[in-house]
Protein backbone atom coordinates (compact mmCIF):
# COMPACT_ATOMS: atom_id res chain seq x y z
CA UNK A 1 0.00 0.00 0.00
CA UNK A 2 1.14 3.57 -1.05
CA UNK A 3 0.93 5.42 2.29
CA UNK A 4 1.46 9.00 -0.08
CA UNK A 5 -2.29 8.51 -1.34
CA UNK A 6 -3.54 8.63 2.01
CA UNK A 7 -1.45 10.22 4.52
CA UNK A 8 -2.13 13.94 3.69
CA UNK A 9 -0.34 17.31 4.42
CA UNK A 10 -1.34 19.44 7.08
CA UNK A 11 -3.45 22.03 4.76
CA UNK A 12 -5.20 19.02 3.52
CA UNK A 13 -5.63 17.96 6.35
CA UNK A 14 -6.87 20.86 8.21
CA UNK A 15 -9.58 21.02 5.47
CA UNK A 16 -10.82 17.30 6.15
CA UNK A 17 -11.52 18.17 9.23
CA UNK A 18 -12.59 21.73 9.27
CA UNK A 19 -15.28 21.23 6.29
CA UNK A 20 -17.59 19.41 8.98
CA UNK A 21 -17.37 22.23 10.94
CA UNK A 22 -19.06 24.76 8.32
CA UNK A 23 -23.01 25.07 8.20
CA UNK A 24 -23.57 22.84 4.99
CA UNK A 25 -21.09 19.81 6.86
CA UNK A 26 -22.92 19.96 10.29
CA UNK A 27 -26.49 19.69 7.88
CA UNK A 28 -24.52 17.13 6.29
CA UNK A 29 -23.23 15.54 9.12
CA UNK A 30 -26.15 15.04 11.25
CA UNK A 31 -27.69 13.54 7.68
CA UNK A 32 -24.96 11.03 7.90
CA UNK A 33 -25.38 10.28 11.68
CA UNK A 34 -29.19 9.37 11.06
CA UNK A 35 -28.63 7.40 8.33
CA UNK A 36 -25.81 5.55 9.73
CA UNK A 37 -28.45 4.91 13.00
CA UNK A 38 -30.93 4.36 10.48
CA UNK A 39 -29.02 1.73 8.47
CA UNK A 40 -29.23 3.89 5.37
CA UNK A 41 -27.26 4.27 2.45
CA UNK A 42 -25.06 7.11 3.27
CA UNK A 43 -23.65 7.09 -0.39
CA UNK A 44 -26.90 8.76 -1.25
CA UNK A 45 -26.13 11.68 1.59
CA UNK A 46 -22.89 12.24 0.36
CA UNK A 47 -23.63 11.63 -3.58
CA UNK A 48 -24.91 15.54 -3.82
CA UNK A 49 -21.92 16.95 -2.59
CA UNK A 50 -19.08 14.97 -4.61
CA UNK A 51 -16.47 17.49 -6.25
CA UNK A 52 -16.68 17.26 -9.88
CA UNK A 53 -12.92 17.43 -11.06
CA UNK A 54 -11.03 16.87 -13.87
CA UNK A 55 -7.56 15.91 -11.86
CA UNK A 56 -10.17 13.18 -9.38
CA UNK A 57 -10.22 10.30 -12.57
CA UNK A 58 -9.25 7.34 -10.10
CA UNK A 59 -9.96 9.43 -6.34
CA UNK A 60 -10.58 6.06 -4.68
CA UNK A 61 -7.06 4.99 -5.93
CA UNK A 62 -5.35 7.71 -4.89
CA UNK A 63 -7.01 10.58 -2.98
CA UNK A 64 -6.38 14.11 -4.38
CA UNK A 65 -7.63 16.65 -3.36
CA UNK A 66 -6.86 20.03 -5.40
CA UNK A 67 -5.87 22.99 -3.70
CA UNK A 68 -7.99 25.72 -5.46
CA UNK A 69 -10.90 23.90 -4.33
CA UNK A 70 -9.68 23.68 -0.15
CA UNK A 71 -11.19 27.29 0.27
CA UNK A 72 -12.46 28.28 3.78
CA UNK A 73 -16.36 27.72 4.63
CA UNK A 74 -16.53 25.32 2.04
CA UNK A 75 -17.85 21.54 2.01
CA UNK A 76 -17.75 19.21 -0.51
CA UNK A 77 -16.65 15.01 -0.71
CA UNK A 78 -14.54 13.44 -2.81
CA UNK A 79 -16.36 10.65 -3.17
CA UNK A 80 -19.89 8.89 -2.20
CA UNK A 81 -17.44 7.22 0.93
CA UNK A 82 -15.33 10.26 1.79
CA UNK A 83 -15.95 10.17 5.42
CA UNK A 84 -12.40 11.59 6.32
CA UNK A 85 -12.28 13.82 9.19
CA UNK A 86 -14.99 13.46 10.77
CA UNK A 87 -15.67 13.48 14.39
CA UNK A 88 -18.43 11.72 16.14
CA UNK A 89 -18.73 11.92 20.08
CA UNK A 90 -20.73 10.07 22.91
CA UNK A 91 -22.77 8.80 19.68
CA UNK A 92 -24.53 5.07 20.70
CA UNK A 93 -24.67 3.60 16.97
CA UNK A 94 -27.40 0.96 16.53
CA UNK A 95 -26.54 -2.54 17.01
CA UNK A 96 -24.17 -3.92 14.01
CA UNK A 97 -24.02 -0.51 12.40
CA UNK A 98 -22.69 -0.32 8.90
CA UNK A 99 -19.80 1.97 7.99
CA UNK A 100 -17.89 -0.77 5.57
CA UNK A 101 -16.40 0.68 2.04
CA UNK A 102 -16.18 3.98 4.27
CA UNK A 103 -12.80 6.64 4.07
CA UNK A 104 -12.00 7.37 7.59
CA UNK A 105 -8.68 8.82 7.55
CA UNK A 106 -8.57 11.33 10.01
CA UNK A 107 -12.28 10.43 11.74
CA UNK A 108 -12.48 10.76 15.48
CA UNK A 109 -14.75 8.52 17.02
CA UNK A 110 -15.00 9.51 21.30
CA UNK A 111 -16.61 7.57 23.59
CA UNK A 112 -19.09 5.98 21.11
CA UNK A 113 -20.67 2.74 21.10
CA UNK A 114 -20.72 0.70 17.82
CA UNK A 115 -21.33 -3.22 19.29
CA UNK A 116 -21.00 -5.58 16.05
CA UNK A 117 -20.29 -2.84 14.06
CA UNK A 118 -19.61 -3.41 10.21
CA UNK A 119 -16.06 -2.15 9.05
CA UNK A 120 -15.79 -4.23 5.85
CA UNK A 121 -12.64 -2.68 3.14
CA UNK A 122 -13.24 0.28 5.08
CA UNK A 123 -10.24 2.55 5.34
CA UNK A 124 -8.41 3.37 8.99
CA UNK A 125 -5.38 5.81 7.92
CA UNK A 126 -4.71 7.73 10.72
CA UNK A 127 -8.27 7.24 12.56
CA UNK A 128 -8.92 7.61 15.85
CA UNK A 129 -11.06 5.57 17.74
CA UNK A 130 -11.04 6.28 21.92
CA UNK A 131 -12.94 4.58 24.72
CA UNK A 132 -15.31 3.33 22.41
CA UNK A 133 -16.87 0.24 22.30
CA UNK A 134 -16.68 -2.32 19.74
CA UNK A 135 -17.65 -5.63 21.29
CA UNK A 136 -17.93 -8.24 18.58
CA UNK A 137 -17.07 -6.05 15.57
CA UNK A 138 -16.12 -6.74 12.79
CA UNK A 139 -13.20 -5.90 10.46
CA UNK A 140 -13.01 -7.82 7.05
CA UNK A 141 -10.61 -6.36 4.26
CA UNK A 142 -10.30 -2.92 5.94
CA UNK A 143 -6.62 -1.58 8.10
CA UNK A 144 -4.34 1.45 7.23
CA UNK A 145 -1.52 2.92 9.44
CA UNK A 146 -0.87 4.83 12.14
CA UNK A 147 -4.55 4.09 13.57
CA UNK A 148 -5.37 4.59 17.07
CA UNK A 149 -7.48 2.15 19.28
CA UNK A 150 -6.64 3.94 22.55
CA UNK A 151 -8.62 2.72 25.89
CA UNK A 152 -11.31 1.00 23.91
CA UNK A 153 -13.21 -2.17 24.22
CA UNK A 154 -12.34 -4.49 21.44
CA UNK A 155 -13.39 -7.90 22.90
CA UNK A 156 -14.67 -11.22 20.46
CA UNK A 157 -14.01 -8.53 17.66
CA UNK A 158 -13.21 -10.24 14.59
CA UNK A 159 -10.51 -9.27 12.07
CA UNK A 160 -9.78 -10.95 8.96
CA UNK A 161 -8.08 -10.12 5.66
CA UNK A 162 -6.55 -7.00 7.10
CA UNK A 163 -3.40 -5.32 7.39
CA UNK A 164 -2.48 -2.86 10.23
CA UNK A 165 0.54 -1.30 10.82
CA UNK A 166 1.76 1.50 13.51
CA UNK A 167 -1.36 0.79 15.30
CA UNK A 168 -2.18 2.03 18.92
CA UNK A 169 -3.76 -0.58 21.16
CA UNK A 170 -2.89 1.51 24.22
CA UNK A 171 -4.93 0.34 27.33
CA UNK A 172 -7.16 -1.60 24.27
CA UNK A 173 -8.99 -4.92 25.59
CA UNK A 174 -8.11 -7.57 22.73
CA UNK A 175 -9.58 -10.34 25.00
CA UNK A 176 -11.11 -13.30 22.67
CA UNK A 177 -10.51 -11.35 19.41
CA UNK A 178 -10.58 -13.59 16.28
CA UNK A 179 -7.70 -12.80 13.98
CA UNK A 180 -7.02 -14.30 10.62
CA UNK A 181 -4.85 -13.39 7.64
CA UNK A 182 -3.96 -10.20 9.60
CA UNK A 183 -0.62 -8.67 9.46
CA UNK A 184 0.51 -6.32 11.96
CA UNK A 185 3.36 -4.20 11.92
CA UNK A 186 4.67 -2.22 14.57
CA UNK A 187 1.85 -2.13 17.18
CA UNK A 188 2.00 -0.53 19.99
CA UNK A 189 0.45 -1.64 23.57
CA UNK A 190 1.17 -0.44 27.23
CA UNK A 191 0.31 -2.06 30.57
CA UNK A 192 -3.43 -1.33 30.41
CA UNK A 193 -3.65 -3.51 27.20
CA UNK A 194 -5.57 -6.51 27.46
CA UNK A 195 -4.75 -9.67 25.35
CA UNK A 196 -4.98 -13.22 24.97
CA UNK A 197 -2.20 -15.82 25.83
CA UNK A 198 -4.21 -18.10 24.03
CA UNK A 199 -5.42 -17.10 20.28
CA UNK A 200 -8.89 -17.59 19.77
CA UNK A 201 -9.35 -20.15 17.51
CA UNK A 202 -13.03 -20.12 15.66
CA UNK A 203 -15.25 -17.34 14.64
CA UNK A 204 -18.72 -18.83 13.35
CA UNK A 205 -17.84 -20.69 10.74
CA UNK A 206 -13.98 -20.05 10.26
CA UNK A 207 -10.97 -21.58 12.07
CA UNK A 208 -8.02 -19.85 12.45
CA UNK A 209 -5.18 -21.57 10.46
CA UNK A 210 -2.25 -22.66 13.10
CA UNK A 211 0.32 -21.51 10.27
CA UNK A 212 -0.65 -18.51 11.19
CA UNK A 213 0.08 -18.34 14.72
CA UNK A 214 3.54 -17.95 15.07
CA UNK A 215 3.34 -14.79 13.06
CA UNK A 216 0.58 -13.21 15.07
CA UNK A 217 2.22 -13.94 18.83
CA UNK A 218 5.53 -12.97 17.11
CA UNK A 219 3.91 -8.91 16.29
CA UNK A 220 2.49 -8.94 19.90
CA UNK A 221 6.16 -10.52 21.63
CA UNK A 222 7.84 -7.80 19.39
CA UNK A 223 5.40 -4.61 20.59
CA UNK A 224 5.54 -5.52 24.31
CA UNK A 225 9.54 -5.80 24.01
CA UNK A 226 9.21 -2.19 22.14
CA UNK A 227 6.97 -1.20 25.24
CA UNK A 228 9.64 -3.04 27.49
CA UNK A 229 7.02 -5.02 29.05
CA UNK A 230 9.61 -7.47 29.26
CA UNK A 231 7.41 -10.00 31.21
CA UNK A 232 5.09 -9.97 28.32
CA UNK A 233 7.52 -10.19 25.38
CA UNK A 234 8.64 -13.33 27.66
CA UNK A 235 5.64 -14.95 27.94
CA UNK A 236 4.81 -14.31 24.09
CA UNK A 237 8.05 -15.58 23.40
CA UNK A 238 7.45 -18.80 24.59
CA UNK A 239 3.76 -19.40 22.80
CA UNK A 240 5.48 -18.34 19.65
CA UNK A 241 8.19 -20.70 19.66
CA UNK A 242 5.92 -23.37 20.92
CA UNK A 243 3.31 -22.43 17.82
CA UNK A 244 5.92 -22.50 15.33
CA UNK A 245 7.37 -25.70 16.78
CA UNK A 246 3.65 -27.58 16.91
CA UNK A 247 2.47 -25.84 12.93
CA UNK A 248 5.88 -25.10 11.02
CA UNK A 249 8.98 -26.96 12.15
CA UNK A 250 6.91 -30.56 12.70
CA UNK A 251 5.23 -30.14 9.48
CA UNK A 252 8.85 -29.87 7.18
CA UNK A 253 9.89 -32.61 9.72
CA UNK A 254 7.01 -34.37 8.46
CA UNK A 255 7.59 -33.59 4.52
CA UNK A 256 11.10 -34.00 4.98
CA UNK A 257 11.26 -37.46 6.62
CA UNK A 258 15.06 -37.56 7.60
CA UNK A 259 17.17 -37.83 10.43
CA UNK A 260 18.29 -33.96 10.52
CA UNK A 261 15.17 -32.67 10.29
CA UNK A 262 14.00 -35.03 13.04
CA UNK A 263 17.07 -33.98 15.14
CA UNK A 264 16.11 -30.44 14.46
CA UNK A 265 12.47 -30.63 15.90
CA UNK A 266 13.86 -33.26 18.87
CA UNK A 267 16.33 -30.22 20.24
CA UNK A 268 14.14 -27.71 19.63
CA UNK A 269 11.58 -29.63 22.04
CA UNK A 270 14.18 -30.26 24.80
CA UNK A 271 15.18 -26.39 24.55
CA UNK A 272 11.94 -25.66 24.94
CA UNK A 273 10.86 -28.39 28.05
CA UNK A 274 13.92 -27.68 29.83
CA UNK A 275 14.96 -23.74 29.47
CA UNK A 276 11.26 -22.54 28.54
CA UNK A 277 13.23 -21.39 24.99
CA UNK A 278 15.08 -19.17 27.07
CA UNK A 279 12.47 -17.21 29.37
CA UNK A 280 11.42 -20.06 32.03
CA UNK A 281 14.87 -20.36 34.10
CA UNK A 282 12.70 -21.88 36.57
CA UNK A 283 12.13 -24.85 34.21
CA UNK A 284 16.26 -25.39 34.61
CA UNK A 285 16.27 -25.53 38.55
CA UNK A 286 12.84 -27.78 38.56
CA UNK A 287 15.40 -30.06 35.34
CA UNK A 288 18.53 -30.28 37.40
CA UNK A 289 16.83 -31.41 40.53
CA UNK A 290 15.22 -34.20 38.77
CA UNK A 291 18.27 -34.94 37.20
CA UNK A 292 19.91 -34.89 40.56
CA UNK A 293 17.48 -37.35 41.82
CA UNK A 294 17.26 -40.22 39.09
CA UNK A 295 21.11 -40.21 39.71
CA UNK A 296 20.90 -40.35 43.22
CA UNK A 297 18.59 -43.85 42.54
CA UNK A 298 21.28 -44.98 40.22
CA UNK A 299 24.03 -44.69 42.66
CA UNK A 300 21.40 -46.13 45.13
CA UNK A 301 20.82 -49.15 43.26
CA UNK A 302 24.31 -49.80 42.30
CA UNK A 303 25.53 -49.09 45.49
CA UNK A 304 26.85 -45.80 46.85
CA UNK A 305 30.46 -45.53 47.56
CA UNK A 306 31.88 -47.59 50.12
CA UNK A 307 28.89 -49.37 49.83
CA UNK A 308 26.33 -47.62 52.28
CA UNK A 309 22.81 -48.92 51.30
CA UNK A 310 21.25 -45.61 52.72
CA UNK A 311 19.53 -43.63 50.55
CA UNK A 312 20.53 -40.50 51.98
CA UNK A 313 23.79 -40.79 51.39
CA UNK A 314 22.56 -41.60 47.80
CA UNK A 315 21.16 -37.93 47.78
CA UNK A 316 24.12 -36.50 49.13
CA UNK A 317 26.31 -37.83 47.09
CA UNK A 318 24.23 -37.24 43.73
CA UNK A 319 23.31 -33.73 44.83
CA UNK A 320 26.87 -32.53 45.60
CA UNK A 321 28.52 -34.21 42.40
CA UNK A 322 25.12 -32.62 40.46
CA UNK A 323 26.72 -28.93 42.43
CA UNK A 324 30.51 -29.73 41.57
CA UNK A 325 31.05 -29.51 45.07
CA UNK A 326 33.27 -32.55 45.50
CA UNK A 327 33.21 -32.57 49.29
CA UNK A 328 35.98 -35.49 48.73
CA UNK A 329 34.54 -37.66 52.05
CA UNK A 330 32.69 -40.02 49.67
CA UNK A 331 34.43 -41.11 45.96
CA UNK A 332 33.99 -44.59 43.61
CA UNK A 333 37.08 -46.29 43.84
CA UNK A 334 39.08 -46.91 40.48
CA UNK A 335 38.11 -50.98 39.90
CA UNK A 336 34.18 -48.92 39.70
CA UNK A 337 35.63 -47.14 36.89
CA UNK A 338 31.75 -47.37 35.44
CA UNK A 339 30.49 -45.78 38.39
CA UNK A 340 33.01 -42.91 38.06
CA UNK A 341 32.04 -41.87 34.36
CA UNK A 342 28.60 -42.15 35.42
CA UNK A 343 29.42 -39.56 38.23
CA UNK A 344 31.84 -37.80 36.17
CA UNK A 345 28.53 -37.61 33.70
CA UNK A 346 26.16 -35.59 36.33
CA UNK A 347 28.89 -33.21 37.14
CA UNK A 348 28.95 -32.07 33.45
CA UNK A 349 25.35 -32.31 33.58
CA UNK A 350 24.93 -30.06 36.72
CA UNK A 351 27.42 -27.97 35.45
CA UNK A 352 25.82 -27.06 32.02
CA UNK A 353 22.21 -26.77 33.67
CA UNK A 354 23.74 -24.43 36.44
CA UNK A 355 25.21 -22.01 33.95
CA UNK A 356 22.27 -21.93 31.94
CA UNK A 357 20.44 -21.18 35.17
CA UNK A 358 22.82 -18.52 35.83
CA UNK A 359 22.85 -17.39 32.59
CA UNK A 360 19.14 -16.67 31.81
CA UNK A 361 18.31 -15.47 35.57
CA UNK A 362 20.87 -12.17 34.85
CA UNK A 363 19.27 -11.49 31.55
CA UNK A 364 16.19 -11.36 33.34
CA UNK A 365 17.68 -9.47 36.41
CA UNK A 366 19.53 -7.08 34.04
CA UNK A 367 16.72 -6.34 31.59
CA UNK A 368 14.32 -5.71 34.45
Amino acid sequence: MDRSGFEFDLVTQRFLKNRWETDLGQHVYKEVLDGIKRGADVRSVLDRYVLDHSENSDPYGHPYYPVSEMEEGRFWVLTQDDLRGIHFYNEVFPEKAYLGKKDLNYARFYNCVMRGADFEMTNLTCAVFEKCNFEKAVFVMAGGYNSKFTNCFLKDACFIDIALREVDFSGADLRNVYFENVYLENIIVDYNTQADSCLRKRWEDRMLPGEQEPELLKAFRMSYAHAELWYNADKYLYLERVANRKYLLWQKTKDNKSLLSFGVWIKDYFWGFIAGYGVKPNRIWFTGFIVALLFSIVFFVAGNPGNDKDFMTSLYFSFTTFATLGYGDLSYKSPRWIMRLISTAEAWTGAVLISMFVALMARKVLRY
